[in-house]
């Protein structure tokens, strides 16, 4: 334990981070990356962070564009937007067989972001993660493309995505409870999440690739997304489904969401090599999200409540029973957009016949040397026999 807390103040000393607030689009727009960002910092939206979401990254601020008939054939930024992204950590996981370790870097991640034209603009990573070391790659992460026109007070969007993270909510998703990986405000996901507990759980990665449709405002949104779960180069498709409602009303000093998440469908596929047997993956589970983001006593304070549910027999529930798992995270900022300190509950079954009891305590603390630098330290205590208390120390820059 000593070592850990020694790591942690290492991670204070050095100024690394968790967050990567995509310094591509605060050049895009030149502005701070807290203009799109809510109180506790990365990955929250605030207001203006999803109305440049919803516009497809396409808005502009500062940044000179080159433009040919008043941007009907051109219109792009006069430079690229690009940025690095760097993490590295100590992480004990929940698996009593793995050593703890030291990864540097854990993460590693180039971004390019932002305006093609008018009404479209793209989102890519390409990244190398620790566990590919023994084949050190880089290969593409993700890669989002989206199509947008405004209506009266509405954007509509269509958006073509492949990612191996974010899973079918890379089609559009604004909320900050953790839905899709880069929407998480902490690093021990599982435990703060309920969408991400149930795809660790099931030992399985948040790959997907289709196209997406959705209509957003100051008020709502609402998605709906064909897709597969998989990346990679397939045949003979027949996709699964994703929709998603959300509301995002200011209610008062607090920014308030709540959404509802749906998929469904079995989505079937051909491998490349097409002498093999179609693959076939049930999708049948649901969520519902809460968060709310104000202020007592002019101290920051955020909520964050999310219920998930996987039904036996689905990609995320192939055990005995249905998985479930609910989530609830409070944050409090101690120094306003500089120091934050979180706590959370997880109450979850895990699908087993035995020792179904997953439920877990969460602590942790989050430090911002820089809005793009940050050190974050979370702790989980499990109560699951099977597994051990995980420890995570994460350091992250990204200019």
């Amino acid at each position: 334990m000593i070592r850990i807390i020694l790591l942690g103040f290492l991670g204070l000393i050095v100024s690394a981070t968790n967050l990567y607030a995509i310094p591509a689009f605060a050049r895009q727009m030149g502005v701070s990356c807290n203009t799109c960002h809510a109180q506790n910092g990365y990955p929250a939206l605030n207001r203006f962070g999803r109305s440049f979401k919803a516009s497809g990254y396409t808005m502009v601020g500062s940044q000179k564009t080159i433009d040919d008939n008043d941007g009907k054939f051109l219109s792009i930024t006069d430079t690229l937007n690009l940025s690095l992204n760097v993490k590295a950590g100590y992480i004990q996981s929940s698996n009593p067989d793995e050593e703890a370790k030291i990864e540097f870097p854990n993460a590693l991640g180039f971004m390019i972001a932002g305006r093609v034209a008018n009404n479209i603009g793209i989102f890519t990573e390409i990244g190398y993660e620790s566990e590919d070391e023994e084949d050190f790659t880089f290969q593409l992460s993700t890669l989002v493309v989206p199509v947008v026109y405004n209506v009266a007070e509405y954007t509509l969007g269509g958006v073509f995505y492949r990612t191996s993270e974010f899973g079918a909510t890379a089609s559009y998703d604004t909320l900050a409870t953790g839905s899709k990986a880069n929407g998480q405000t902490l690093q021990a996901a599982s435990a703060a999440s309920a969408q991400s507990y149930l795809v660790e759980n099931a030992g399985e990665e948040a790959t997907a690739e289709g196209v997406g449709f959705y209509v957003a405002n100051d008020l709502w949104y609402g998605v709906y997304s064909a897709y597969v779960p998989t990346v990679g180069t397939v045949s003979g498709i027949k996709p699964a489904s994703y929709a998603s409602l959300a509301f995002t009303p200011q209610l008062g000093k607090w920014d308030v969401g709540v959404g509802a998440q749906l998929w469904w469908g079995n989505a079937k596929r051909n491998d490349t090599n097409t002498s093999l047997p179609k693959i076939e993956e049930k999708t049948n589970h649901y969520a519902l999200n809460f968060q709310a983001m104000g202020d007592v006593y002019d101290v920051p304070l955020s909520c964050f409540v999310t219920y998930a549910k996987a039904k036996k027999g689905s990609i995320y529930a192939e055990n005995d029973h249905d998985v479930s798992a609910l989530t609830s995270v409070v944050e409090v900022a101690a120094i306003p957009r500089v120091l934050m300190f979180s706590g959370g509950y997880r109450v979850a079954d895990n699908g087993l016949r035995l020792n179904y009891n997953d439920n877990a305590a969460l602590v942790a603390m989050k430090y911002f040397y820089k809005e793009n630098v940050q050190c974050q330290v979370d702790y989980v205590k499990n109560q699951n026999s099977d597994k051990r208390d995980e420890v995570y120390v994460t350091l992250r820059a990204v200019f």
